[in-house]
């Protein structure tokens, strides 16, 4: 996996959180974890991943929520998965 982080002020307990969440992509969606990128802002961890249908799109979006949520309570951490498909980035650069 490559991930590219960029997080000015990390706390262990973010890093656990991210880790935690890029583990759990990575097992559900190897392809798109494989290239992912990680911003934090305002408190919030977003990781970027591309997906190469709608379909897996919104099935990841559904299932990463569940992780965001659980990883939120567990941590006070918030991570969450922000989507993109290849197919309409394909698509629009033709």
């Amino acid at each position: 996996m490559s991930v590219r982080i960029s997080i000015d002020a990390a706390s262990a307990n973010s890093l656990d959180a991210l880790a935690r969440f890029l583990r759990e992509l990575e097992t559900a969606y190897p392809c798109a974890a494989r290239d992912a990128s990680v911003v934090a802002d305002g408190g919030i961890i977003y990781v970027h991943a591309e997906f190469h249908t709608d379909e897996e799109n919104l099935e990841a979006g559904d299932e990463m929520a569940k992780i965001s949520t659980r990883l939120q309570e567990e941590t006070g951490v918030l991570v969450v998965l922000s989507p993109s498909t290849r197919e309409k980035r394909a698509k629009a650069a033709a």
